[in-house]
């Protein structure tokens, strides 16, 4: 089934969606919800969509809550969810006042956007159920703030007038207007003083990976995992594979660059037994001119995913696909950390002077920098201690206007706020992990199987808030306690992997095969004319007068967002789900 929710709020029933066009799956005086999973119902007073898992071990999927349960919920106004249950759902309750309150899992694994619409309020996974393609009014300092760096999004997106309902937040809607409340924040999870060892770390992630990964894979027959041999989608296959006898992975090839993973993946699909296909990328299915996923409200998605789709649509006419599963978020979730805060950390925990210096051993080894060196970013580190999230901007190509915009210090993530005395490297990971859930959301979820990044879940993540940073580059290892925990299921050629793959082989193969055609579809386009794109860059690009210094990424991410906006503003795509479009 579909995993997509789609939601109106409105005082007094002054409902704008015709429900003759979709019957809602819930309906109450204020509230209509829609959705492609059946809902779990809270008495007439709500409902939960999207799955729910039993917190307790050993964990299960909840289709149905106990009355002392669904009272708990509407009591708290959801926030018993967050303590007894985790998944990836959007919970709707209406309050006894004619308030009503929308929850979000922390886990992000269902999107949610919220649109105003005069005394309505409209929720949807898809944006393309609240603005229908072509009376879009662009967020051009949204966009400005996408190129320079994925700390610097908040709630805002690239169109006017839609907002994220961030994971972990309850919107509150009344008469009066909106309130949005965090529910759930890292800072909750992050401890004062540590108190596992390394060991009890790593057996604690092992079990707790184990459960939420296996939940999900339950819930799903035909699972087709990304697998490119990787610590990550590797840990998700051995997680899922108990669980899900119809697992097949999926590795992608750039043959001749690092873009092919093939050994790696061979190993583990060997070491586990489940059949492994390798399909090549190829150039014939990507134009840099077409809209990449556009109905997602960011255009964060390069051209690369056209030819990741077209594979994907040939996987799924050998077989059927149910849900593409992803180790998205690993190195967020897992801590793949190669900064000095660790060793800043240790030595402001106040642990042993032996203890620091083989934490500083360890950084040493993993960045392959001198000793002196690591210990020099440390004291920055130390020195920086109480400064907030320092935010890496990449400005290349802008103009100075949409420069401006996107250092601007506006729309911060919330969780780029530390509460007063967290240590260096807890506010560097807990920066990482609003980053991992910004990673790209695949297809509409009302036309295409989701995707389910399960590392990303509530238990996973609470639990790896609680693990020092230190821990996590043991032996000058990177994500050494996830490798630990999952040593002796992963093959050793993978679980002592230190190589990363990447795509970029491809991308410089479009880059060089499109490249007339990029600087044209740029030239005088939307970002240029919305003085976004500074074009002087396009024409040095065009000349030939630079070296391999990232401009061909650049150019690739200028020509999707180019394509995005394009596609936004024309009209000239489907509509979305349920109903009509809250417009």
């Amino acid at each position: 089934m579909s995993f997509w929710v789609r939601i109106e709020i409105a005082p007094e029933g002054r409902f704008l969606i015709d429900q003759a066009a979709a019957l809602p799956n819930f309906a109450s005086r204020t509230a209509r919800v829609w959705s492609g999973l059946p809902p779990i119902f809270l008495g007439d007073r709500g409902c939960i969509i999207g799955y729910l898992f039993r917190r307790a071990s050993p964990c299960g999927r909840i289709l149905d809550l106990g009355a002392q349960a669904v009272e708990e919920v509407l009591a708290t106004r959801g926030a018993s969810l967050l303590a007894d249950y985790w998944g990836g759902y959007v919970a709707v309750i209406e309050n006894d006042d004619g308030s009503t309150d929308v929850l979000r899992d922390p886990s992000g694994l269902l999107p949610c956007y919220v649109r105003r619409n005069g005394a309505s309020t409209h929720l949807a996974s898809d944006t393309t159920a609240l603005i229908p393609p072509g009376s879009a009014r662009i967020d051009f300092e949204t966009i400005a703030r996408t190129f320079a760096s994925m700390d610097a999004l908040g709630r805002r997106t690239g169109l006017a007038g839609v907002q994220e309902l961030l994971p972990g937040e309850r919107l509150h809607t009344a008469p009066v207007g909106l309130t949005t409340t965090p529910l759930w924040s890292p800072w909750d999870h992050v401890p004062r003083r540590y108190r596992r060892s390394f060991a009890e770390d790593a057996e604690a992630l092992r079990v707790t990976v184990k459960e939420a990964v296996g939940s999900w894979s339950s819930c799903f027959e035909s699972i087709l995992l990304g697998a490119s041999g990787g610590v990550d989608s590797s840990i998700v296959a051995a997680a899922a594979m108990p669980r899900t006898p119809r697992l097949r992975l999926l590795t992608l090839v750039e043959a001749g660059t690092e873009g092919d993973e093939r050994r790696y993946a061979e190993a583990i699909a060997a070491k586990l037994g489940v059949p492994l296909a390798a399909r090549h990328f190829e150039l014939s299915t990507v134009d840099v001119t077409k809209a990449v996923l556009p109905h997602f409200p960011l255009p964060l998605a390069l051209p690369i995913f056209q030819a990741i789709e077209a594979i994907h649509e040939e996987e799924q006419r050998r077989k059927p696909i149910d849900a593409f599963f992803s180790g998205n978020g690993g190195d967020n979730i897992f801590c793949n950390m190669h900064s000095a805060a660790p060793l800043a950390d240790r030595i402001l925990a106040r642990g042993s002077p032996a203890g620091a210096w083989r934490t500083a051993r360890d950084l040493a080894d993993l960045t392959g920098s001198p000793l002196a060196e690591v210990f020099r970013h440390s004291w920055r580190r130390l020195c920086d201690r109480r400064l907030p999230h320092s935010i890496r901007f990449d400005l290349m190509g802008l103009t100075p206007r949409a420069a401006a915009a996107a250092i601007a210090d506006e729309d911060r993530h919330p969780w780029l706020e530390p509460p007063p005395g967290v240590l260096p490297g807890q506010i560097a990971y807990v920066a990482m992990q609003a980053r991992g859930q910004k990673s790209v959301e695949l297809y509409p979820r009302h036309k295409k199987a989701p995707q389910i990044t399960p590392l990303l879940s509530q238990p996973i993540a609470e639990l790896c808030l609680s693990i020092p940073t230190w821990h996590a580059v043991r032996d000058g290892r990177d994500r050494a306690v996830a490798r630990a925990a999952f040593a002796a299921d992963l093959p050793p050629l993978v679980a002592h992997r230190r190589t990363k793959g990447s795509p970029q082989g491809f991308l410089r193969r479009i880059f060089e095969a499109q490249l007339p055609q990029a600087l044209n579809f740029l030239q005088g386009g939307r970002l240029v004319e919305a003085g976004i794109i500074d074009p002087l860059f396009i024409k040095r690009v065009g000349d030939g007068a630079w070296r391999d210094d990232g401009r061909d990424h650049r150019i690739l991410t200028f020509c999707a967002a180019e394509a995005w906006v394009r596609w936004w503003e024309s009209g000239d795509a489907p509509r979305g789900n349920a109903g009509r479009s809250a417009a």
